[in-house]
């Protein structure tokens, strides 16, 4: 039993340092941090059976023998108790040293490039639907449901908002690892976003000041009005914006696809259907839209519908003039 017990803490021990280390310097991975927290958990266990096994040599160890002197009792604890607070709250505040040693983590590294919700949406994603909900701190909100034609197995997707300028507001959803990685797997090996979504991934350099190549764009560094959110639109802007959806399947030889509606504050129908509007043939250089939709085969289409319903703030609805009538 002591030995199948000492080996299996010494595997888990291995795997939790080996995945720390892993998660330190490479990307988001929800498998590797699956790892990493139940080996943590196993190898809790673990330790707490150990010490139950061995709970009378442990008080040994903490409380000696009545013959040392008192203070010297609990001098050990104490000082283990302490090292290990300042340790912690060192962690916790970030300080002088913590700091330069995250910085080497891939986290720091390549926090432009990251990607990550806001935490007003939400999302599910299963084999025939994704769906994607945005909430605001009014009653307004957004809800986009994404069916495809079967199951899409492999597929990129990007859904975001922009203004009428063309300025991006907020993406709303982004596939897997395409959100912690600039390159993702993608048909035998692995591919830059900028070539998976060229159209998404252009337009998001004026988000975090990257460019698809990995450059810091000079040109369009990130400024406060490529951070609004959606929010501001649902809530009080009168101002009409486009939601975009790309989509790219792979294997197939075809471009990725680009979906596209506007969201008129004025309509009285909160449904609105995205239309196939382009493709990304020719857009990995400038991430212009390619509106030639002969060229794309007869199967490249794998979306049955993207359907969105948007709620305004109460105070953006025009009044039915019927309803208003003496």
């Amino acid at each position: 039993m002591k030995r199948f017990l000492y080996t299996a803490m010494l595997l888990n021990f291995l795997v939790l340092v080996g995945t720390g280390g892993l998660r330190f310097f490479t990307a988001f991975n929800i498998n590797l941090s699956r790892l990493h927290i139940f080996s943590g958990v196993i190898l809790a266990i673990l330790i707490l059976i150990h010490l139950v096994d061995r709970s009378k040599n442990l008080k040994s160890i903490l409380l000696p023998r009545r013959r040392s002197p008192r203070t010297n009792v609990w001098l050990a604890p104490v000082i283990a108790v302490l090292a290990c607070a300042t340790v912690w709250a060192t962690a916790w505040l970030g300080a002088q040293g913590v700091s330069q040693l995250m910085s080497l983590s891939y986290e720091q590294r390549n926090h432009a490039s990251i990607f990550r919700n806001q935490d007003n949406v939400a999302y599910h994603n299963d084999d025939r639907l994704i769906r994607v909900t945005k909430l605001t701190s009014t009653d307004a909100a957004l809800d986009l449901e994404l069916l495809w034609k079967s199951s899409p197995s492999g597929c990129a997707v990007a859904i975001w908002a922009e203004t009428k300028s063309g300025s991006i507001i907020e993406t709303l959803y982004l596939t897997g690892s395409l959100k912690y990685s600039e390159f993702h797997p993608w048909e035998q090996g692995a591919a830059r976003r900028g070539v998976i979504l060229p159209v998404w991934r252009h337009r998001y350099t004026a988000v975090c000041g990257v460019d698809p190549s990995g450059v810091a764009d000079l040109v369009s560094q990130p400024t406060i009005n490529h951070q609004w959110l959606l929010d501001h639109h649902l809530n009080a802007a009168a101002e009409t914006f486009v939601l975009f959806a790309e989509v790219n399947r792979p294997n197939d030889d075809s471009p990725s696809l680009v979906y596209a509606a506007s969201i008129d504050p004025e309509s009285r129908n909160p449904y609105t259907l995205l239309t196939l509007v382009g493709h990304s043939k020719g857009s990995e250089k400038d991430g212009e839209l390619n509106y030639d939709l002969s060229v794309l085969p007869a199967d490249s289409q794998i979306v049955e519908r993207i359907l969105v319903k948007t709620t305004f703030a109460k105070s953006l609805i025009p009044a039915d003039p019927a309803k208003s009538a003496p």
